[in-house]
């Protein structure tokens, strides 16, 4: 009887065109919910990084920082010249330096730095913004964990609720990814378990007109379920912005999805010949099947998203233009000064790559 199905089973794949079994395992719809439009539209910063919530905040690197909330802030000058310039407003004394140079804040208060190297640790509640100043860019690696969201320039909130690294720097970049699993995300619970996260909370205040109270504060909760798929690709990476300049995918073995939000509608994309090409509802296009492929993509108003078992490539911006990223798998990535960071799974990394030249 075992023969008989296994025989069966085996003529039923053949007779399977091939192009099917890609699909199958390659399934092209996906709810994500570390996208940008996942987040609600409409607010967004002009910091470089604006982050906030309840946990911890740190930060390493130049340009100036501005803190304020409610816990402890431990302060030190990483700077060979001792540049940095601290402005307390609302703490307590601050403590002496201590035979590392770090100085600590605690109360609720705020504070403004400004240097061209420091490390910034904020336990408890916190609001903080990172931006260039007159003489240091805005540049370094920031890490929160805890709960909260964070906003990177012209970007939308992206909640975190265990940890999230983030990197300030400048393009160009270039990636070199690998991994094979991934979660798989729906919009309602679905058969087989699953486990459910939060992606998303809005909170809708009061409002008062001519004296009556006509809204009341509530919180509406975004819910999404995941489950491990081990057969999914295992390295993503991101631009957002929308990007302006050009991705060469040197070799990449997946699948890539671009959306071409250019004015212009410029958007050039240059895949191998016979390469499986499906349009979805939002107007995004997804170039899927892809082996060992070569893929340039070029617009002055895009955004890309590559979902690989294998991935190599650059992107050059173009002057001036600024972009969002992430990356996650395993494997490194350079962008800018910052040169084999480890992408990592799960959180991944955030990178903003700014317009300008870190310090």
């Amino acid at each position: 009887m075992r023969t008989l199905l296994l025989a069966g089973g085996i003529a039923a794949l053949i007779a399977v065109p091939s192009a099917a079994v890609a699909d199958t395992i390659e399934r092209v719809p996906e709810t994500d919910p570390t996208a940008e439009e996942a987040a609600p539209s409409g607010v967004t910063t002009t910091s470089a990084l604006h982050a906030e919530g309840r946990g911890t905040f740190r930060f390493e690197g130049s340009g100036g920082l501005v803190v304020s909330g409610r816990g402890v802030v431990r302060v030190r000058d990483d700077s060979t010249g001792g540049d940095l310039v601290v402005t307390p407003g609302g703490f307590g004394a601050a403590s002496a330096p201590g035979r590392k140079g770090v100085q600590r804040f605690t109360g609720e208060g705020m504070l403004v730095l400004a240097g061209s190297a420091y490390t910034v640790t904020v336990a408890g509640r916190f609001t903080a913004d990172a931006a260039p100043t007159a003489t240091h860019a805005s540049s370094g690696v920031a890490r929160v964990t805890g709960s909260g969201s964070t906003i990177l320039q012209g970007g939308v909130p992206v909640p975190f609720w265990a940890s999230q690294r983030i990197l300030l720097t400048t393009g160009p970049m270039s990636v070199d990814l690998a991994g094979r699993g991934a979660r798989e995300w729906w919009t309602r619970p679905h058969r087989g378990g699953g486990k459910r996260v939060t992606v998303r909370r809005v909170v809708v205040t009061k409002r008062v007109e001519d004296g009556r109270t006509v809204a009341h504060r509530r919180t509406v909760t975004v819910k999404r379920w995941w489950k491990w798929d081990g057969r999914a690709p295992g390295a993503t990476w991101r631009l957002n912005g929308p990007a302006a300049g050009t991705v060469a995918l040197t070799t990449i073995s997946g699948r890539v999805r671009v959306w071409d939000r250019s004015t212009a509608k410029d958007l050039a994309v240059t895949v191998p010949a016979g390469t499986a090409t499906t349009t979805l509802k939002d107007g995004s296009v997804v170039y899927s099947g892809l082996r060992g492929a070569s893929v340039t993509i070029a617009g002055t108003g895009f955004r890309m998203k590559v979902r690989a078992f294998d991935v190599e490539g650059t992107f050059t911006p173009v002057p001036g233009s600024l972009a969002r990223s992430f990356v996650r798998g395993g494997g490194t990535f350079d962008a800018g000064a910052a040169t084999d960071v480890r992408a990592g799974g799960h959180g991944g990394v955030r990178v903003l790559l700014q317009a300008g030249s870190p310090a």
